[in-house]
């Protein structure tokens, strides 16, 4: 019994989770993203809705973009010690 609740809980945590990240952060980072680089474009109206995994990938490309500037950044033009 126990083993059923703790697999529930877990699968709970993990569609918030899912929903959260995937579906919200990184879909609105994407998707900001995206309208920037096509000045408004892109994507609108059904295309926000049918493409919402690749929206959301562009959103990791961007973060991992973002995360790769400073990391090059902090290890060569930063900090001199």
């Amino acid at each position: 019994m126990q083993e059923e609740i703790t697999n529930g809980v877990v699968a709970v945590v993990k569609f918030v989770a899912y929903y959260i990240i995937w579906s919200f952060v990184l879909f609105n980072l994407g998707r900001v993203s995206l309208l920037l680089l096509t000045l408004g474009q892109y994507p609108r109206g059904l295309d926000a809705q049918r493409h919402v995994n690749q929206i959301s990938l562009v959103g990791i490309l961007v973060l991992v973009l973002a995360w790769s500037v400073v990391a090059i950044y902090n290890n060569t033009l930063g900090v001199h010690a």
